[in-house]
């Protein structure tokens, strides 16, 4: 008696390049703010989409398919921070309105420090192109007065006076032997000698850990908060004195 012959196997399903299979609950918001909470914790060196997708508990392809490389989830990662950022619009004077977009990156940035070199880099190369922090401050450049050529250059100045202050305050620090790298540097500053340096000796009590540069803590833990407060005030003052010249008075 001849054994029946063996059922066919079924055929492969034929793969396809749509979503892949679990994570089905996932979108880039989520995404993007798993890699904030995992950058707040362990830094952005540390950073990689297969670690995302570990702590999210997916496959690196779904994360891919809602974020197609590293860049553009570091680019989410910044949106995301800066998304609360920019004041509502026609609710204040110009300068008023300058100074809260400062306050509140700032606070972004201080609640986020982790961040602050990768919002320098997204930011200036468009990597988020946060359009609606764009509009606000040509809107207030535009009722200061500024308009074609010093409309451009007024805005250069706005960003990176924001950016280039919030990326050096929140700098980080070397993620090994911290405690080592600030004694050293602690010690390096306070062995300056007069006779090569006579006026950064005699203002050394004044910038020592206070000042760029010369300081072994970032804002995290010693925060710049007056200097950041003049500084806006010298950008407002600059930006009056631009407009002022522009106009002819």
């Amino acid at each position: 008696m001849k054994k029946p012959a063996p059922e066919p196997k079924p055929k492969p399903k034929p793969k396809t390049a749509g979503r892949p299979t679990g994570g089905g609950a996932l979108s880039k918001s989520l995404i993007a703010e798993a890699a904030l909470a995992h950058i707040d914790e362990f830094g952005l060196g540390a950073f990689s989409m297969r670690e995302i997708a570990s702590q999210l508990g997916v496959y690196p392809a779904t994360v891919h398919w809602h974020v197609s490389t590293r860049e553009a989830l570091l680019a989410e990662v910044a949106a995301t921070v800066m998304a609360q950022v920019t004041p509502p619009a026609g609710t204040l004077a110009w300068q008023a309105w300058i100074t809260e977009l400062f306050h509140r990156c700032r606070a972004a940035v201080r609640r986020h420090p982790n961040v602050a070199q990768l919002l320098g880099a997204q930011l200036v190369s468009n990597g988020s192109l946060p359009t609606e922090l764009v509009e606000g401050v040509l809107a207030a450049l535009a009722e200061a007065g500024f308009e074609g050529q010093s409309l451009l250059e007024a805005y250069n100045c706005v960003i990176a006076a924001m950016l280039g202050f919030l990326t050096m305050e929140f700098s980080p620090l070397p993620a090994d032997n911290t405690q080592a790298w600030a004694e050293e540097l602690r010690e390096r500053v306070h062995t300056i000698r007069p006779l090569d340096h006579p006026v950064l000796a005699r203002n050394l009590p004044l910038l020592a850990n206070k000042a760029f540069i010369v300081r072994w803590d970032n804002g995290t833990t010693v925060p710049l908060d007056s200097s950041f407060e003049r500084h806006i005030r010298i950008t407002i003052d600059g930006l009056e004195a631009f407009a002022r010249r522009v106009k002819g008075v």
